[in-house]
């Protein structure tokens, strides 16, 4: 058990460093919030619930990795290198197909609830 809290602390740690240095990382929580703030306005269902936790999850989970892929390929090349250039590019890539995706989702959930309040 200790060991368990030991690499969640760890976790805990990551998460504040990438919080701390990453500007993406910080609006895409600032979005999270947000997201979270207008289900519970919005009282979505569970089936909403779990696909709107799935977008936020999948999307933090790729940024954080994107974060550690570019610290990676920044130790790994120095300078300019085309290839840092072209795996940071892809990283970055995958982020956007899971950002899209989150917003896309939210689009289908969050769109007709706020249509029939202002409508």
């Amino acid at each position: 058990m200790k060991n368990d809290r030991v690499g969640f602390k760890y976790a805990i740690a990551g998460v504040y460093a990438a919080l701390k240095t990453e500007h993406n990382i910080k609006i895409h929580f600032i979005i999270m919030f947000m997201t979270l703030f207008a289900g519970l306005l919005l009282g979505l269902t569970r089936i909403e619930w779990l696909f709107v936790l799935l977008a936020i999850g999948l999307v933090l989970a790729l940024e954080l990795i994107n974060t550690v892929v570019e610290l990676i390929t920044d130790v790994l090349f120095e300078g300019k290198h085309e290839t840092a250039k072209l795996i940071k590019d892809i990283s970055a890539a995958a982020v956007l197909v899971a950002a899209t995706f989150a917003a896309l989702v939210g689009m289908i959930i969050f769109l007709p609830k706020l249509l029939e309040i202002l409508i």
